[in-house]
């Protein structure tokens, strides 16, 4: 199984370095969405609830736009039913699970600086913010992978994904725009329980895709 997620994990990363349409579709929207809410207020800085929710809108809107197309690309490239016959489906799981993980931090390691700057961002408790943003950042693809996989064998794409992927993140959104708040308003902020929740619901969700992938993606 070793084997096949790492070379499952090779041939993704050198298809998406050779066009790197999502990443830079995903750059683009949280570049030029910073951009025109910096120059819409003026320079002036949102009280810390506002800019949480921005920062956590943001980065939804850039999963949206990039957690998708690893299952999409092998249905419109046709490699889907090749994937399947050489590799088991719990390796084609965890392959795209790692990708869509170190995909979306990767993301994230360019949003938020873009973020930071262009909004002032004040953060008191910077230990509490980047476990947010990497805690959260891991719930949001975890849920995603397998609803990534759903939407490309409907093919709904884009829009059917966003609207399942709300309602199983609300939960993680919630918790991360009050944790990203609280990092944000208050100096020497210690409170690491949000972030065991994030594990624990990183967890839970991956357990059961694991267990569900094989009747969403292998068609009998």
């Amino acid at each position: 199984m070793v084997e096949e997620i790492v070379r499952n994990l090779k041939k993704d990363f050198r298809v998406e370095f050779r066009n790197r349409s999502a990443l830079n579709l995903a750059v683009a929207f949280a570049g030029i969405t910073t951009l025109a809410i910096s120059l819409a207020t003026g320079g002036v800085p949102f009280p810390a609830n506002i800019q949480s929710v921005v920062l956590w809108i943001i980065m939804f809107f850039c999963a949206m736009n990039g957690l998708a197309h690893i299952f999409v690309r092998e249905e419109e490239e046709r490699t889907s039913l090749f994937l399947s016959l050489n590799s088991s489906h719990e390796s084609i799981f965890l392959s795209k699970l790692i990708f869509n993980v170190i995909f979306f931090l990767v993301l994230q390691m360019i949003v938020c600086p873009l973020y930071i700057f262009f909004l002032q961002l004040q953060i008191k408790s910077p230990a509490v913010f980047i476990l947010t943003i990497l805690s959260g950042g891991i719930c949001i693809s975890a849920g995603t992978t397998i609803l990534g996989a759903m939407v490309s064998k409907a093919g709904g794409r884009g829009s059917l994904f966003t609207i399942i992927s709300f309602p199983v993140l609300l939960p993680v959104l919630w918790v991360a725009i009050a944790t990203t708040t609280r990092s944000l308003e208050d100096e020497g902020y210690s409170n690491y329980g949000n972030i065991i929740f994030f594990l624990a619901f990183s967890g839970v969700i991956i357990a059961i895709s694991f267990l569900l992938f094989r009747y969403v993606w292998v068609e009998e």
